[in-house]
This record gives structure tokens, C-alpha cells and sequence, in this order.
């Protein structure tokens, strides 16, 4: 009778163990398996309940707080709820330690407990997990045991195939979601979640192929926002955020489903019209409702804020060379744009290719010069009341074999809006170290420090200080030699960053000055925050100092700050023998000019060092 009711248990358990697997396949969770096998057992076997324990370390958060005990195991039982759980038993307490302080086991280990008249029949597996079934009058005999041993074997066996599974699952879903993410910050604006500069440039390089296949064309509006930084620096960067979401919601709420809005820097924003039959008469419209998101102010903190914007807008078609031509040509007929007051818009004119394509010329051969050496170093020095030299300030130039002398104005403001200005800015770094080792070994009568100006892309660049402090230890020179000039305007971009870069490099043991000092409105308010060492009077402020009272009113109350911060100053741009009278009259002893030299080859101010 006993066997055959073993056999029968036996059967039931291996049929329900085939249902178990079933519903694995279908993605059943490993809770609803463990009970349905339970009620199975306490149906088939008389016993009043059934417990599943497993290492939470291996179930990650399967378990509820109430289900953890105090082994680190988690209990999945049958019933809910009881009185007393198997392991607050201690015969079963210390039968759950001391394997849990053994190394996993291969085979099933089993045992019986009889606590207050219930019987508990134990099964321990690998990976420390433990069956308990409970049983009340009489324990299940020896045979039953016996028998349903591998069937409850086969459940752990299934329970660790279904943790294995979901574990793929979550990792797989898990993954998917970072790429989702990883993906959205390459082609998004963190602040705005507008599309961004590659986003934009990957569709509009589509939408110029389209126009080739269609024989259509679109157009590109770009939207630079007036004076932005002058609220950022009068309301703060939180202002500035807010004004930005703001108009990012407004072109948004303006544009039609097939039209584009991206952020495509700082404060400029563009709108992307893809190749359509009625461009013109929609692009009208679009316009209007541009100019008309900058009508009423905006509310940010209860202040209201009047921005206006410059436009500027163009065509692309099957004829356009690329996307970043057509960016290039939105970008200067904004600029023509910027002349006017108020918001206004310019649209892109043949007679602006001349100029369009001598940036683009400029952008791709100065890249090219870069590699070939054609760039070159000349120094202007700085002398003292006396006429001496004390330093120098190295400028970088440009003799293209074609076009002849390019301004430095032009190709470096080029360079600053195509990023080419971080590996040109390090170019210059390593030609001011190379100047510094020959002057080490000229026989100089008083220290010359050599001056390099440093670009607000190139400061705020997360590795500046690691690549400049490299370069300063791979030509063995004294950091003390070099002194960074950062324009005013660069610092007050972010102001805390500001410092803190500025804080480094001195501790490192860098010299820096203000260059164009004066030419910022909020001078004042924030040098008492910069731990420079130097202000540059800027030339705008020295030209006809003797003849215009506004300008040695400024050049006064400059010299007083720096008084007062114990910072040096030198007047630069000083061209005439009246300027340096007035200027040294006033007390300033530090200049740099044509008035007394002009800037010169390197090899020629060596040799003036030497006289």
C-alpha cells in the first residue's frame, strides 16, 4: 500500500514538475512555480505546509523583506502565513548553519525533525538551498522519501533555470535601456532635450540627399539669442537655464510635426525645414511665428526678461556641398543679422559665398598647416619705465603659401567656433616651452617670463591642466617662466569653475593675467574672486589716454583695484610718446606697444636680449 502510494506521489510530482517546466518556457515566475509545486505536495502528500528556501545572493531582490530570515536565505512558503516557521526551530536552525558553513553539496542531504508533535522532513541541495516539508500526527515513511527525493530535486534544478533566465532577461532589458539613454545623450541637449549639433547635422546631411532624389529643396534657420551672456552674468546661470528651456518650449510649440528644432550651442538655436513643395509660403509663416516668440518677455523668479534674436536663414538642395557648408551659411547671415537692433533676420545672399567659403577654405588649411609647420611664433616684448625688458608676449601668425599673411582675428575666431582652437592652443603651449629652454641658456642679466594667451574653450577643457602640465615636464622647464593670459570675458563664462581652474594652476605655479581687462561690465563685482596675479589695461582705454578724459578715468580707477588686490598691471597698445608720459605720470611702470617695439621674430628678440 505504501509503495503504491509513493509511486502515485511520485507521478503526481513528475507530472506537475512537467507542467513547472511548461510554464517556465512561457516566462512564469519562479514564485508562482515554487507554490503551485507546493500545493501539489501538500495536496498529494498530506503534509500542512511547504517551504523553499534559497540564498538571497543568488535570487537578487526576489524577496520581501518579511521573507529574508536570519541565514541570508529567502523563504518562499505554502500557506502565506503560519505560526512558526521551520527555521525558528533549533534542531532545524542548527541543521541550515552548519551547512551553510560547509561547502555546496553534490547530492541531496535529507533529515527528520519532530518539534512539538510536527514533523519537519528536510532536504538540503547545492548552492545551499533547502525543502522543508511540514506534516503533522505521523512523518511521511522512508519509501515516500525516497521516491519524491528527485522530484524535489528536479524543483531547485528548475528554480535555478528560472533565476538564470530572468537574470539574462533583466541584464538584456538592463542593457537595451542603457544604450536607450546612452544613445539619447549623444543626439540630445542635456538641458533643453532638444536634438543637438550631431543630431542636427546628421539629419540635415540626410535631408540634402533626399533633395537630390526629390529635386527639392529646404531650409535652415539659425537663432542666436542677443546678449545671453549678460543675463547669465547679471541673473546667474539658473536664469540663464530657465530662459533657454523656455525658448526651446516656444520654437517647439511653433514648429510643424516634419520640422526640426535643435539646440545647436550655448544660446543659438536652429529649425530645420526638410524639402517640401510649399517651402516658401510655410517658411514665411515659420518666420513670423519666430519673430513673434521674442514679442513678449519671458518669466523666470517674477522678472521679466526682453531677449531678442538673430536669424539667419538659408537654403539647401541637391546643389549644397554638405551640412556644414549650409550650418556655415545660416551662421554668417545671423551674423549680418546681429548689426540690426531688435530681433531681426537675414537671409543667406550669393555675395556672402565669397566669405562663406573662405572660412570653410580657412577651417580646412589651417588643419592642414597645423600638420606642415606653417604656423610660426613671433614675441613682443614688455619693458619697464626704464625701457628694459621683463618679459614677452608670444603671438602666433600665419603666412599662407596662397592667400599670404592671414590675421590672426580671423582664422582664430574660426578656430574657436570649430573647436579647432584646443589642439592650436596646445600647439602654441609647446612652442612657448621650446622658447623658454633656449632663453635657459642665454646669459641674461634679470628673468624673462614669456606670456601666451589661453582660449575659454581651451581653459574650461576638462584635461587642460593634466596636458599642459605634461608638456611643461616633458621640456624640463620652470612653470614659473610662463604666464597665461585669459580674457576677462573667458572667466566670467562660469565664474566658479573660473576659480577653481585658476586655484590649480596656481598651486602648480602658474602666473596668470587678465588680458583686455576693462572691456567686461562686470569687472568690479568679480576680480575680488579671481586669484590672478596681473591686469592688462586694455588698448582700447590707453589709445589718446592723453586726450580723453573718460578713457584716463578708467585707466585711474583700474589702477586703483590693482592697488588695492597687490595685482601687477601693464598698459598694452601703447604707440605714442604722449601715451607713455600720461600713463607713467599716473603711476603705471609696466608697458607693451609699438611705441617701443613691435612684435618680431623670436630668433630676432633673442638677439635683442643678447644686446
Amino acid at each position: 500500500m505504501i509503495n503504491s502510494i509513493a509511486n502515485l506521489a511520485t507521478l503526481e510530482l513528475v507530472s506537475i514538475q512537467y507542467e513547472i517546466t511548461r510554464s517556465l518556457n512561457a516566462n512564469t515566475d519562479i514564485r508562482s512555480l515554487c507554490r503551485r509545486y507546493m500545493e501539489t505536495c501538500i495536496r498529494r502528500l498530506s503534509v500542512r505546509a511547504a517551504y523553499l528556501y534559497m540564498p538571497t545572493k543568488m535570487t537578487g531582490d526576489l524577496f520581501t523583506p518579511n521573507e529574508m530570515t536570519c541565514n541570508h536565505l529567502g523563504r518562499i512558503c505554502m500557506p502565506n502565513v503560519t505560526a512558526c516557521y521551520p527555521e525558528q526551530v533549533p534542531e532545524i536552525k542548527d541543521f541550515f548553519t552548519k551547512l551553510l558553513n560547509e561547502p555546496s553539496i553534490d547530492n541531496v542531504i535529507t533529515q527528520h525533525v519532530v518539534h512539538h508533535g510536527t514533523y519537519y522532513h528536510l532536504f538540503a541541495f547545492i548552492d545551499h538551498t533547502f525543502f522543508v516539508l511540514e506534516r503533522c500526527d505521523i512523518p511521511l515513511p522512508p519509501q515516500v522519501i525516497n521516491a519524491i527525493t528527485p522530484a524535489v530535486k528536479d524543483l531547485f534544478y528548475v528554480c535555478r533555470a528560472s533565476l538564470q533566465h530572468s537574470r539574462v532577461v533583466s541584464e538584456v532589458e538592463r542593457r537595451k535601456l542603457a544604450e536607450q539613454q546612452l544613445t539619447f545623450i549623444a543626439f540630445h541637449d542635456e538641458l533643453t532635450g532638444l536634438p543637438n549639433r550631431t543630431q542636427v547635422i546628421n539629419v540635415l546631411n540626410q535631408q540634402i540627399e533626399l533633395c537630390v532624389q526629390h529635386d527639392r529643396h529646404g531650409a535652415l534657420i539659425y537663432i542666436d539669442l542677443d546678449h545671453f551672456r549678460d543675463i547669465n552674468d547679471s541673473l546667474g546661470h539658473i536664469v540663464g537655464d530657465e530662459l533657454l528651456c523656455q525658448v526651446a518650449q516656444r520654437l517647439q510649440q511653433i514648429c510643424l510635426k516634419q520640422e526640426m528644432v535643435g539646440r545647436f550651442s550655448g544660446n543659438a538655436f536652429v529649425i530645420l525645414c526638410p524639402n517640401q513643395l510649399n517651402l516658401q509660403k510655410d517658411l514665411d509663416l515659420l518666420l513670423l511665428k519666430v519673430h513673434q516668440c521674442f514679442e513678449l518677455d519671458y518669466q523666470i523668479d517674477g522678472r521679466r526678461i526682453d531677449v531678442n534674436a538673430s536669424i539667419g536663414i538659408t537654403y539647401f538642395s541637391s546643389a549644397s556641398c554638405d551640412a556644414y557648408t549650409v550650418y556655415l551659411q545660416a551662421d554668417l547671415a545671423m551674423s549680418k543679422a546681429k548689426i540690426s537692433t531688435g530681433t531681426s533676420s537675414v537671409f543667406y545672399q550669393q555675395d556672402m559665398e565669397k566669405q562663406t567659403r573662405r572660412r570653410y577654405l580657412l577651417d580646412t588649411e589651417m588643419r592642414q598647416a597645423l600638420i606642415q609647420n606653417d604656423f610660426f611664433m613671433v614675441a613682443q616684448p614688455q619693458v619697464n619705465q626704464y625701457g628694459e625688458i621683463i618679459g614677452a608676449e608670444l603671438l602666433i601668425r600665419w603666412q599662407h603659401a596662397e592667400l599670404g599673411f592671414i590675421p590672426p582675428d580671423e582664422f582664430i575666431t574660426i578656430a574657436e567656433k570649430t573647436g579647432f582652437i584646443i589642439p592650436l592652443g596646445e600647439w602654441i603651449f609647446e612652442q612657448a616651452c621650446l622658447c623658454i629652454q633656449t632663453l635657459q641658456t642665454l646669459p641674461l642679466k634679470m628673468p624673462i617670463k614669456l606670456a601666451i594667451n589661453v582660449s575659454a574653450k581651451q581653459f574650461y577643457q576638462a584635461e587642460f591642466i593634466d596636458r599642459i602640465s605634461t608638456l611643461i615636464s616633458q621640456h624640463h622647464i620652470k612653470v614659473s617662466d610662463i604666464e597665461l593670459e585669459l580674457t576677462e570675458s573667458a572667466m566670467l563664462e562660469d565664474i566658479d569653475l573660473a576659480v577653481s581652474k585658476i586655484t590649480a594652476l596656481k598651486q602648480i605655479g602658474f602666473e596668470l593675467s587678465i588680458d583686455d581687462f576693462g572691456t567686461g561690465y562686470s569687472s568690479l563685482s568679480y576680480l575680488k574672486h579671481l586669484p590672478v596675479d596681473k591686469i592688462k589695461i586694455d588698448r582700447s582705454f590707453v589709445s589718446l589716454i592723453d586726450k580723453r578724459d573718460d578713457s584716463r578715468a578708467i585707466v585711474e580707477a583700474t589702477m586703483l583695484i590693482a592697488r588695492t588686490f597687490k595685482l601687477e598691471l601693464i598698459a598694452e597698445g601703447v604707440e605714442t610718446e604722449a601715451e607713455v608720459d600720461t600713463l607713467t605720470a599716473m603711476g603705471c611702470c609696466a608697458f607693451q606697444g609699438y611705441f617701443f617695439h613691435k612684435p618680431m621674430a623670436i630668433k630676432d628678440f633673442f638677439s635683442l636680449l643678447c644686446e
